[in-house]
């Protein structure tokens, strides 16, 4: 459970000019709540790279600087983690294995239904164990290192594992040296209350975009020409709601869509 944030530009550009000062401040306003640890990932020119804080909240001044230099796409994260996984880094989102960063908004119970079919060599790329890591993991199989991504096989990997988990948010974003991929399937949850009550946090004290509308990704383009996508709890007049049920890809200019297809339930 988290949130999430993305931006992908017509040239490379720092976070702050990206995103703009007020929605990154409002995201860092997040942070009290989802205050596990956050990330970073980016495009460099030899590929992908990522960095990650684990077990403390985020100031305005950390996700300002996460992204170290101008890039022309990147994910900011910030976890409240799942019941059951750890505190450290090997928990920390995004994922980074090979040429792709991965984060996920959503909570995968019991992951040893995923793990179990997770191949060995994939079970032994695993640093952690964080059922958003397994949801990686199985949808690498669709990406070919070197290769485009292609978002049919991206979105029959995400059917998979819809099949074991119907019920669950799968909700994430994936970077790679070519492509930014968005994948918007929540099964329409809500906001996990009872897991924000839990740590003593009532409906009250919960910022906006923390009730139905919790799980839904949202798509602007900036005024620099940077597509941005979010989840919500930061202001979103203006923003447009991705499709239900997709995988995307974002460019500067446009989103386009592949459903994702339904399967029998494992």
């Amino acid at each position: 459970m988290s949130r999430m944030l993305a931006y992908v530009g017509p040239e490379p550009l720092a976070a702050s000019a990206a995103l703009g000062e007020d929605v990154l401040a409002s995201f860092a306003t997040l942070s009290r709540v989802h205050s596990d640890g956050w990330g970073a990932g980016w495009r460099t020119r030899a590929g992908v790279a990522a960095r990650v804080a684990a077990g403390r909240p985020a100031t305005r001044g950390d996700l300002r600087r996460a992204v170290p230099v101008p890039s022309t796409a990147a994910l900011l994260y910030l976890r409240f983690g799942s019941a059951g996984t750890g505190a450290g880094e090997a928990e920390a989102q995004p994922f980074l294995f090979g040429d792709g960063a991965f984060q996920h908004n959503g909570a995968l119970a019991p992951a040893d239904r995923l793990r179990a079919e997770l191949t060995g060599e994939e079970r032994a790329s695993l640093r952690g164990s964080n059922d958003s890591e397994l949801y990686f993991a199985r949808l690498r199989r669709a990406i070919d290192p070197g290769a485009a991504v292609d978002p049919v096989r991206i979105a029959d990997a995400v059917a998979s594992v819809r099949a074991s988990y119907p019920d669950a948010c799968l909700n994430a974003f994936l970077l790679t040296p070519t492509a930014l991929v968005i994948v918007h399937s929540s099964a329409r949850r809500p906001a996990p209350l009872a897991a924000f009550a839990a740590r003593g946090l009532e409906l009250a004290d919960l910022p906006p975009g923390h009730g139905d509308d919790y799980n839904v990704l949202v798509t602007r383009r900036t005024a620099t020409g940077a597509r941005v996508v979010a989840t919500t709890g930061i202001p979103l007049a203006g923003w447009t709601p991705l499709p239900d049920d997709t995988v995307s890809l974002l460019t500067p200019e446009s989103v386009a869509s592949t459903p994702i297809p339904l399967r029998a339930n494992a």
